[in-house]
């Protein structure tokens, strides 16, 4: 239980009481210890009343928390936040349609709207994004698997943007477009030029 010694959150707390009461919460209030009297009471009671009993040191109110679900709602919120950074992330640097809505589920409309907001200019891509040289490819195809094997919890868009970090200088419909070359069917490695790869495993 957490003590509540706040004036004017007890007050607060109080008001919130006979709202409860006048908007049907009347049986939740009753279950909770409350007597019919009490409650009565308070609906009769002017607002200046409330005041005078929060702050009275006498008068303390405990609540109880459910931590679990407080931590739950966080977590939500903060996954929330981080991959509306990522959509950002995703179009600023040239990820393609196909890709954004397979990882983001993203419309037609929301991309649109994002790349108004970022002050994007929409281009026309025709055909496939261009692969860089073979070292940078070979390179790719390594540092893939590496974030793949390390990070093999995390959902695509994660890893794919761990990937973009090391290679900025291209877009990532490029490189995407060279994990692909990997990516076989029923897994294992692939070995091009006489590097060696792995298979990232399938998107989470």
């Amino acid at each position: 239980m957490f003590k509540i010694s706040n004036a004017t959150v007890k007050r607060i707390v109080l008001e919130h009481l006979v709202e409860q009461v006048d908007s049907g919460g009347l049986d939740g209030l009753l279950a909770s210890g409350f007597s019919p009297e009490l409650i009565d009471d308070l609906r009769k009671r002017p607002a200046r009343d409330f005041m005078h009993a929060a702050q009275s040191e006498n008068f303390a109110i405990k609540v109880s928390f459910d931590t679990e679900r407080l931590m739950a709602c966080l977590w939500m919120r903060d996954r929330a936040r981080r991959d509306e950074m990522l959509k950002e992330y995703f179009v600023r640097h040239g990820a393609p349609i196909i890709l954004l809505r397979t990882l983001f589920t993203l419309s037609k409309q929301e991309l649109q709207r994002l790349r108004g907001e970022l002050d994007l200019v929409e281009k026309s891509a025709n055909g496939r994004p261009r692969l860089p040289p073979t070292a940078v490819r070979d390179a790719i195809h390594n540092e893939w698997f590496a974030i793949c094997r390390t990070f093999k919890e995390e959902p695509e868009r994660e890893r794919l943007w761990r990937l973009h970090q090391k290679f900025q200088s291209y877009s990532i419909a490029s490189i995407h477009r060279c994990t692909d070359e990997f990516k076989e069917a029923g897994g294992g490695a692939a070995t091009r030029n006489s590097t060696s790869v792995g298979v990232c495993p399938a998107a989470t």
